[in-house]
């Protein structure tokens, strides 16, 4: 079967009471996670390896979703490998048979992580229901939001970023073919306004890469690499990031950094500083 994306604004609400404490069909049997696959809702199950994946159509009402994924969430602790759950559309005519899906969101169930699976899912639910917002995946540790298009970006980040499950950060990049937009937004590291420039420069110069890189774990410093320009535009976006308005682009006041690249006569050539001039060191 070949599924495509479409969107789908689904409810957060879920009852954690359900999920914990009810654990039969209506019949008095237990459901297992083989007895869900053959739900209306699926789409695909499949296991391999230590984990499963179970694929929803993004067609369902809320309260159907709601409840299989508490139905899942029951099953889900009787086993001891993690388990996916995934929204696609299962609209044949959507994409072409040989491009692979990307799945509205996708939220992980560890083995015992039932209660951090429904504050997952919820909180996957409110992001997937910002405009321009897709493939939104509740990762171990992590979180990340693909953005549709670059008009949409600057919003999908105000909106997102301010979500429970973005509150400590995530990574945003552009749907494209080729990489031009993306961000590794540590929010104890870098200000608002500074990723809000980062994104205006990427829509300022479509041309170019633009990417904010952070480590997601341990000593975070983030560096931004803004590559594929010109040398006349290196000397723009140098100017601009100096602004001594970014100078409190890091949130304690450290220099946050920046490379600039471009391709001239001379070949690669490249220019550093720091948002607003903060001097190293």
């Amino acid at each position: 079967m070949s599924i495509g994306v479409r969107r789908i604004v689904l409810t957060s609400s879920l009852s954690v009471a359900m999920l914990l404490f009810a654990g039969c069909t209506a019949s008095g049997t237990t459901e297992s996670i083989e007895d869900l696959c053959a739900d209306p809702l699926v789409v695909l199950c499949d296991s391999e390896g230590p984990q499963t994946l179970v694929v929803i159509t993004d067609r369902a009402v809320d309260q159907d979703v709601t409840e299989f994924a508490e139905r899942l969430g029951i099953a889900a602790s009787a086993q001891p490998e993690t388990v996916i759950l995934r929204a696609e559309s299962d609209d044949a005519d959507v994409l072409d048979p040989e491009v692979a899906p990307l799945p509205k969101w996708e939220v992980s169930l560890e083995p015992g992580g039932s209660e951090q699976f429904v504050s997952a899912l919820a909180g996957t639910l409110a992001a997937a229901a910002v405009p321009g917002a897709t493939r939104v995946v509740a990762a171990a540790g992590w979180h990340y939001v693909t953005v549709e298009s670059l008009e949409q970006f600057e919003d999908v980040f105000t909106q997102v970023s301010s979500t429970a499950l973005f509150e400590r950060g995530g990574t945003y990049t552009l749907q494209a073919q080729e990489e031009h937009l993306r961000i590794v937004h540590i929010p104890s590291r870098t200000t608002d306004e500074a990723i809000v420039e980062v994104i205006r420069i990427a829509r300022d110069y479509p041309s170019a890469e633009v990417l904010l890189e952070a480590q997601t774990s341990g000593d975070q410093y983030p560096v931004l690499y803004v590559s594929r320009l010109t040398p006349e535009q290196v000397q723009e976006v140098d100017v601009r990031l100096r602004d001594p308005r970014l100078a409190d682009a890091d949130v304690d006041g450290y220099a946050l950094e920046y490379i600039l690249g471009s391709l001239g006569a001379d070949g690669m050539t490249y220019a550093g500083g720091t948002f607003g001039g903060v001097p190293t060191g």
